[in-house]
């Protein structure tokens, strides 16, 4: 038996160990919070050649379906030291397409760490009627537990800004759940949006040698915030506000609600007296959803006609290598919405599904996603613009040539027509290339297309669609 003193839990973050993210794990913080309040020593594996036989028990957390295990647990299989690693994380189960089994695996999850056999020989300090075993919805995170990490990062020339999220937030879940069902999402068989955590529960009080506090701000995980019961949002809403931190919802929250609620204009009046960080995030995702978005944007722009907002707009979903038809209405409908949101002064961030990977010309969603998710070339540029942006200024500055910075399509398409570019010894920049390509795949939609790929913030806002 490994007495206490002998113990050493190792807490592994699978994405950070595949690439990284720009946010820390919330249940490895968490876990972290519950050892700290028990004195049980940890530590969080960054190396993937780590020695794992100094650790008790290794928990991995993986968020992404894409995130592979890591080395030393693929290593690990088929052997005694197998039997130290509890795996668990939407990355788990995201992509299982059998119903049942989803369910199944989605609960078992939730529910796995507050079982754990081993967690459970341990007191809950935090309250509530749990004794023994992690509560997760109380545990205080422990806000450190990334430090070591972060400064070696920065240490090797990474940008402390990259690293906010880790450095100076609190984070947690206010609500969980969700009503939508939306066939991507990990919530896709919830029915309901229930009251989670407490503020107080995961809001970090801790303050520097100036006294100010270390972590000023909150962003909030929910899954549908505004979706839950006014008798739920409100007294939540207003706690953050009497907080005096700026918050955010990470997730965004449901525009639709502003137009289906008969609260949505108390809910659009009160999010704009928030100290909120950062532009307010929704998502326009459904094209079906259309007319509630636009009666949303009407409401939400009355009331907060200046405030940064923001549209996440999901694509690539269920494409297929050869689906040219399901492509070409995709990337239509995603332009048509975020003409939508041109016409409120909104900007679009596109969030593409792995799926738009299986498709020949899926590059076209990278280009357009450099474009639309970039505030300096959509405000400014339109993506036809954008795309010859890329190839001026690599003639301009690559080939030194005395070239525009703009110019139009078809003045583009002549210079292709008479050799411009083979005379010149030049080639299409990848981004021009992946523009020429989409239009040769489609040369009947071309008019169409060019009008898409012309849209343009400031030729498109109009504030009398909201005024008055």
């Amino acid at each position: 038996m490994i007495t206490e003193d002998k113990m050493l839990i190792g807490l592994v973050d699978a994405d950070l160990l595949n690439g990284g993210t720009r946010h820390p794990n919330l249940v490895l913080l968490k876990l972290a919070g519950y050892l700290m309040d028990n004195q049980i020593p940890f530590h969080l594996i960054t190396d993937e050649d780590e020695d794992v036989s100094q650790y008790t028990i290794i928990y991995i957390s993986k968020v992404f379906s894409f995130t592979p295990d890591p080395m030393f647990y693929r290593k690990a299989k088929g052997t005694i030291n197998e039997r130290k690693f509890k795996v668990g994380g939407t990355g788990e189960y995201a992509i299982e397409k059998n119903i049942k089994n989803f369910k199944n695996y989605r609960r078992y999850d939730m529910n796995k760490l507050e079982n754990d056999e081993f967690l459970c020989k341990f007191q809950n300090r935090r309250g509530g009627d749990k004794i023994y075993g992690i509560d997760m919805r109380r545990q205080m995170p422990y806000y450190h537990l990334y430090d070591k990490y972060v400064q070696t990062k920065i240490n090797e020339g990474r940008s402390k800004t990259y690293f906010d999220d880790y450095l100076h937030y609190s984070i947690g879940f206010l609500t969980r759940g969700c009503i939508r069902h939306c066939p991507f999402c990990v919530n896709k068989l919830e029915n309901e949006v229930y009251p989670y955590s407490e503020l107080e529960w995961f809001l970090d009080e801790e303050r520097d040698e100036k006294g100010h506090l270390v972590r000023p701000y909150i962003y909030l995980w929910d899954d549908n915030f505004l979706a839950a019961p006014k008798s739920v949002w409100r007294p939540l809403l207003q706690k953050l506000i009497d907080s005096k931190r700026a918050f955010q919802f990470r997730q965004g929250l449901d525009e639709r609600i502003l137009a289906e609620s008969e609260n949505g204009e108390e809910i659009a009046e009160l999010l704009s007296k928030c100290n909120y960080h950062g532009d307010f995030i929704f998502a326009f995702d459904n094209w079906r959803d259309k007319e509630k978005i636009i009666k949303a944007l009407k409401i939400w722009k009355r009331y907060n006609p200046k405030k940064g907002t923001k549209f996440y707009l999901f694509c690539g979903y269920t494409l297929h290598d050869g689906g040219d038809e399901k492509l070409y209405n995709d990337i239509k409908i995603l332009f048509e919405r975020i003409k939508i949101l041109m016409q409120y002064g909104c900007f679009g961030y596109v969030m593409r599904h792995v799926d738009y990977l299986n498709h020949e010309l899926s590059n076209i969603y990278v280009q357009i996603a450099r474009w639309c998710n970039q505030p300096q070339f959509y405000r400014y540029m339109s993506f036809w613009e954008y795309c010859y942006r890329n190839q001026s200024y690599w003639e301009q500055k690559t080939k030194k040539l005395e070239v525009p910075n703009q110019i139009t399509y078809e003045e583009f398409e002549e210079r292709l027509k008479n050799g411009y570019y083979e005379n010149n010894g030049l080639r299409l920049c990848k981004t021009m290339q992946t523009l020429v390509d989409f239009m040769n795949r489609f040369p009947l939609y071309k008019d169409e297309i060019l009008q898409m790929f012309n849209y343009k913030l400031k030729d498109l806002t109009n504030p009398k669609l909201w005024e008055g």
